[in-house]
C-alpha cells in the first residue's frame, strides 16, 4: 500500500497552503463560510493511469456533481444529507463553493460506476482532497462503498475530528444524553424481510421532563429515515420503533417499511432533534 503524504493546512485568512508546493489556494476554493481551521488534509499520491481533468458544470447535491462533458459522478466515501433533510444545502453550497464551474481532478478506484450509472470518483482541486474535506469540515459522513475503499480510514479518522468538534452535521443536541437505547433488535430471525417487526430499538428517555419528539428522525448509516410525528415521551418512559407496520401507540411506534433498515453485520443508528442536531449515535 503507498504511504499517503500529510500536508498540515492553515486556515487562518481562509487561505490554505500546500506543504510540498507552497502553492496558495484562491480563498474562493474554500470560501469565507467555512469559519473553521481545518489541521490537516491529505493529498493522495495521484495515479495518472486512473485521473482526467474536467470541469464542473453543476453542483446537484453535497456528493454529486455533472461534468461539462455530460457525466454525472459520485465522490466516492462519503455521503451528504438528501433533499430536505438537515444540513442538505449547506453540504450542497459547501459542494458549489469548493468546485462548480472549476477544473477538477478525477480518481477512480476500482469501480467505474454506480448502479445509477453515476461515475464513482474521488476529486481534487488545488492539492485539495473535496471528498475528505467534505467530512473534515462536517459536511459528510465517511460511508464505506465496497470495493471502493481506498481511502476509508482516512475519512473515518476526519470524521472522527469533525465529531470531536461537533462540526456542521455532529453538533450536538440540547437533549444528548437524556435519550438512550434500551435495547436494539436488529437481526430478526429467518429472513429480516419478511419479519420486520421483530427488527426494531428501544429508547429510553433519562431526562426530569417529558419530551415531545415531534420531527425528531432516525436514520441508519444509509439513507432509510424515520420521522416521529407529535409523540411525547415522558420521564422514565420507553417507545419502540419497529420497522414494520401496526398500530401505533403510546407505547409503539411502525416504520411502516417493506424491507428490513438495520444491517445485520453492523450499521449506525442517528437519533436527531427537531432541529437536526444529533442527540445520539448507537453504533453497533
Amino acid at each position: 500500500m503507498i504511504k499517503l503524504p500529510i500536508f498540515i493546512i492553515l486556515l487562518l485568512s481562509l487561505t490554505i497552503v500546500s506543504c510540498n508546493t507552497n502553492k496558495k489556494i484562491n480563498q474562493s476554493n474554500l470560501g469565507e463560510a467555512t469559519g473553521q481551521l481545518i489541521k490537516e488534509i491529505t493529498e493522495p499520491i495521484k495515479e495518472t493511469t486512473h485521473q482526467i481533468s474536467t470541469v464542473v458544470s453543476e453542483v446537484i447535491d453535497g456528493d454529486t456533481i455533472r461534468l461539462s462533458r455530460g457525466d454525472t459522478a459520485r465522490l466516492i466515501g462519503i455521503n451528504t444529507p438528501e433533499a430536505g433533510q438537515y444540513y442538505h444545502l449547506e453540504a450542497k453550497n459547501k459542494l458549489k463553493e469548493l468546485i462548480e464551474g472549476k477544473t477538477v481532478a478525477l480518481e477512480k478506484d476500482i469501480s467505474n460506476t454506480d448502479r445509477y450509472g453515476r461515475l464513482l470518483r474521488y476529486v481534487y482541486i488545488d492539492n485539495v482532497f473535496v471528498n475528505l474535506a467534505m467530512v473534515k469540515l462536517g459536511y459528510a459522513e465517511a460511508y464505506k462503498y465496497p470495493p471502493d475503499v481506498k481511502y476509508s480510514k482516512l475519512f473515518e479518522e476526519a470524521e472522527n475530528e469533525a465529531k470531536a468538534k461537533g462540526l456542521g452535521i455532529w453538533k450536538t443536541s440540547d437533549y444528548k444524553n437524556c435519550i438512550v437505547v434500551s435495547q436494539f433488535h436488529y437481526d430478526a430471525e429467518g429472513n429480516d424481510n419478511y419479519n420486520l417487526n421483530a427488527e426494531y430499538v428501544i429508547l429510553n428517555n433519562l431526562c426530569t421532563q417529558s419530551i415531545n419528539l415531534k420531527g425528531w428522525t432516525i436514520k441508519d448509516e444509509a439513507t432509510h429515515i424515520y420521522t416521529f410525528s407529535s409523540f411525547d415521551l415522558g420521564v422514565n418512559s420507553e417507545v419502540t420503533i419497529y420497522t414494520g407496520s401496526g398500530q401505533d401507540t403510546q407505547t409503539e411506534l411502525y416504520w411502516k417499511m417493506t424491507g428490513a433498515v438495520w444491517n445485520n453485520d453492523g450499521d449506525t443508528l442517528f437519533l436527531r432533534d427537531n432541529n437536526g442536531n444529533l442527540v445520539l449515535e448507537k453504533i453497533y
